[in-house]
């Protein structure tokens, strides 16, 4: 017998609340971010959520998997090797566990995120 499911159904928050990048990771500017988790599996190892930040630049190590949808915005994104990727508005991307990334927000970024992590979130 499978388990009960639900359905859970959320709207895009307005407002989110902080969600502070460490003083460690930001390299320039003022990069305010802000976030919130919307959704999550029962074990908590998916969530779903939106997150935002002001312009500015920061270090940032994935300790998960995320895919995101950019909902307005633009960032460049520098790996390890230094390539660069331009992610804005209406684009998806991909950031896989244990890749180190150099972001410069833009313009104003705000996301949708999916992340999948080895422990509950």
């Amino acid at each position: 017998m499978l388990a009960t499911e639900r359905i859970e159904v959320a709207e895009q928050p307005t407002v989110l609340p902080a969600m502070p990048l460490s003083k460690m990771q930001i390299t320039a500017g003022n990069p305010v971010a802000r976030g919130q988790i919307v959704g999550q599996t029962s074990d908590k190892t998916v969530s779903s959520g939106y997150w935002s930040c002001e312009a500015g630049e920061f270090d940032w190590e994935y300790t998960w998997d995320e895919f995101m949808l950019i909902l307005s915005g633009e960032a460049i994104v520098t790996d390890v090797s230094g390539k660069t990727h331009e992610i804005h508005a209406g684009q998806t991307a991909f950031f896989p566990r244990g890749i180190k990334t150099h972001w410069r927000i833009v313009r104003p970024m705000r996301k949708f995120f999916v992340v999948r992590t080895s422990h509950p979130l």
